[in-house]
């Protein structure tokens, strides 16, 4: 005998499967099939109980794709029990073969009586539903409950237009290209592209958009983990993906009633959050400044570019690209009171800041005017520069994508390196200004303010008594703000005063002529350990 498709023969015995329709199977928990069990050996049986279940899945799914409500497991349970197929059944304990020719296995209890008139109840509603004709049989003779609905019109749902997954990615990534124009810009829509397209090919590019679910979401992501990618990158994919869908619904090609298909598969778990503890930048220890800014030792770093950025770096705890992006303008006493100070602010083209806290104005310690940062800007402005560093402002890692490699090739010339998984680079020196006004007692708000977080007390020590204690000076005169910042970070970084820096030592190395200001074109030398 001949199997239908949606009957299925293994040694467990006969296995009732229907495929779902792409475009429903969010509707039932993203499964691609329904299985279930028939409990039987008896092909003409489990014809019969396929028929029973063919036509109520069908019922079943015509009523879901009109109301939209999800069809649950329970709901295959129910649907099952109302059926008779519970896990209750033991194939083969007896077995009754009506006059129509199906036939019907039901458990064996102590009343063989009510076994056989229940048997033969069973057997009569299988016998009218199977009809005779085929697993549906003649409409005729199907029972007006099961009557199958009206299938719902071929193509897309109204209001939707029918685009390829191919062309709405290609669409996508032309209306996503003018948002994306500087160097770290590309990068990152280099990434929106690498998405598209692979998802595009996974999915394969002719299938049509509006017919493709979470499933088809998730099996993308679960193709990518399983080519190696980390749940944390992959979480970056699925954010790309879900502004896929987004920019798609927004322009119909999409179903607006539906949930964005790409979201929420991927959240990082305790695990995986404890897997990456450790691997961020690690602080300096004394030891390795010592080490690093003896004057013989710094000498190594081979630019005056890489230097300023190394030392500007250890008194501020400024990222290395808002360094490398200072302006002379920048750079001077504030016009307001006076005091010296960096202002990283975004008033030119091409520069960029991490968050809007990021905006400030960083007090310049004194020890950077007695190294001789004032007379580099002079040097600077009369030369006819506008900027406090040469180099070129485009590249795709930023301004600071040079001195960063320079540091980690002197790190290594010093042996330096960091422990277990974490790094060391140009921004640990981040992580060493903030432990160490953490250690000495600055305040949160004052640390944040300072190195450009988020504001994360309610409320700050800046509204609270702690901003009147500090905008004080020894003489009990109140400060104003910029020298309330300057009075309670700049005593925690006195690198001189604790003999990590040598002033006299390192201010010839930072001198004009004292090095070049940039690396020459070609292959940076190794920098030489000192003994």
């Amino acid at each position: 005998m001949r199997l239908p498709r949606y009957l299925l023969h293994r040694p467990s015995g006969f296995t009732f499967r229907l495929v779902v329709p792409k475009h429903l199977r969010r509707y039932f928990d993203g499964r691609g099939e329904i299985r279930r069990s028939l409990r039987t050996h008896d092909p003409r049986l489990a014809h019969a109980w396929s028929g029973a279940l063919l036509l109520a899945y069908h019922a079943a799914i015509a009523r879901v794709e009109a109301s939209g409500m999800a069809w649950q497991k329970k709901d295959d349970d129910e649907l099952a029990q109302a059926l008779g197929l519970t896990g209750g059944r033991k194939p083969k304990d007896w077995k009754v073969v009506h006059a129509s020719g199906n036939s019907i296995e039901m458990p064996d209890t102590d009343d063989k009586a009510a076994d056989l008139a229940a048997a033969m109840e069973a057997a009569k509603f299988l016998a009218n539903l199977y009809g005779g004709a085929g697993p549906l049989g003649p409409p005729g003779q199907r029972p007006a409950s099961m009557t199958l609905p009206t299938p719902p019109p071929p193509g897309p749902p109204p209001g939707v237009k029918t685009f390829s997954t191919g062309a709405a990615v290609s669409a996508w990534l032309n209306a996503e290209r003018p948002n994306f124009t500087t160097p770290a810009r590309k990068k990152t829509y280099g990434k929106l592209k690498k998405t598209g397209e692979i998802f595009a090919v996974v999915v394969k590019p002719g299938s049509r958009l509006y017919t493709l679910g979470r499933a088809d979401c998730g099996g993308f992501y679960d193709h990518l983990m399983a080519g190696g990618l980390s749940r944390k990158s992959a979480q970056s994919v699925q954010s790309y993906l879900t502004r896929f869908f987004t920019w798609a619904t927004a322009h119909g090609y999409y179903p607006e009633d539906r949930a964005n298909p790409a979201a929420g598969h991927i959240r990082l778990t305790r695990a995986d959050k404890a897997s990456r503890r450790g691997t961020g930048f690690q602080a300096f220890k004394t030891d390795h400044l010592k080490a690093m800014f003896s004057p013989d030792a710094f000498a190594a770093l081979p630019t005056l570019k890489d230097r300023w950025m190394v030392v500007l770096a250890l008194y501020t705890g400024a990222r290395s690209n808002e360094l490398a992006r200072l302006e002379l303008a920048d750079v001077g006493p504030d016009e307001h009171e006076g005091v010296p100070v960096l202002d990283i602010n975004e008033l030119a083209e091409d520069k960029s800041l991490k968050t809007e806290a990021s905006k400030r104005l960083v007090p310049i310690h004194p020890d950077l005017l007695a190294l001789g940062l004032m007379e580099r800007v002079e040097t600077r402005r009369a030369a006819g520069e506008s900027r406090l560093f040469p180099g070129n402002l485009l590249t795709q890692n930023g301004p600071a994508a040079s001195s960063q490699k320079a540091f980690l090739a002197a790190l290594k010339a010093w042996g330096i390196a960091p422990r277990g998984k974490g790094r060391m680079g140009l921004h640990s020196f981040r992580a060493t200004v903030i432990q160490t006004m953490t250690r000495k007692g600055v305040p949160q708000g004052w640390r944040e303010l300072f190195v450009g977080h988020e504001n994360s007390e309610k409320p700050s020590t800046q509204d609270s008594d702690h901003m009147d204690t500090y905008n004080r000076d020894e003489n009990g005169q109140r400060l104003t703000a910029l020298k309330a910042t300057a009075t309670a970070c700049l005593p925690a970084l006195n690198w001189a005063a604790e003999g990590v820096i040598d002033l006299d030592g390192l201010r010839p190395l930072l001198t004009v002529g004292a090095a070049p200001e940039i690396a020459t074109s070609g292959r940076r030398k190794q920098p030489k350990a000192t003994a």
